[in-house]
């Protein structure tokens, strides 16, 4: 009876030590070494994966946002008669380019990614609905899509662009820019009261 106890015992441990060691095992593997059975995680709609977005990708996307603000600013300056509406968009134009130079004398080569490429559809799209827009409606179609693009690029600064940068020069730009944005996104709201 004892017998039966002690093996039952050395069995049990037995099976425990194997489990533990099993569990080590696949908990040492390499980084990113598949197991040969999980599922890769798949990125949110609309999201780019951290991991790949170089410093030359931010660069474009950053110089793909100012782009289109300017063009955008530019359409408001053509068909805007509100005085308050005139301003905001000479000050789009003013420090959007002036945020474009900046990024340009950093050095890095830019370079597209999907994300630069979303932004440049989702902005030629919006510059294209502004063109087509009845005068009547024009001012607070502007502000509206100022208020959601510059709410989106935060969000995408803060999200992906911040935690991804490698350059010490690039992080501290991405820092002027989300300052700037945030500004610019509290002036278009104190403009849609």
């Amino acid at each position: 009876m004892r017998v039966h106890r002690v093996c039952s015992l050395m069995l049990t441990v037995f099976v425990f030590v194997a489990a533990q060691a099993c569990s080590k095992g696949a908990d040492s593997a390499e980084p990113g070494a598949s197991q040969g059975n999980e599922t890769p995680p798949v990125p949110a709609t609309g999201t780019v994966p951290l991991s790949k977005l170089t410093d030359g990708q931010i660069a474009k996307i950053l110089s793909t946002v100012d782009s289109a603000e300017i063009e955008q600013a530019q359409t408001a300056l053509e068909k805007a008669s509100n005085p308050d509406v005139r301003a905001f968009a000479t000050h789009m134009v003013e420090q959007h380019t002036a945020a474009k130079q900046k990024g340009e004398q950093l050095g890095l080569t830019a370079s597209e990614s999907p994300k630069s490429q979303e932004l440049q559809a989702k902005g030629a799209k919006t510059l294209e609905q502004l063109k087509a827009a009845d005068p009547a409606t024009f001012e607070l179609a502007y502000i509206d899509a100022q208020i959601q693009q510059h709410d989106e690029v935060l969000t995408m600064i803060e999200k992906q662009l911040l935690p991804a940068v490698e350059q010490p020069g690039l992080r501290d730009f991405l820092g002027e820019a989300r300052g700037m944005v945030e500004r610019h996104l509290e002036q278009a709201r104190q403009l849609r009261k």
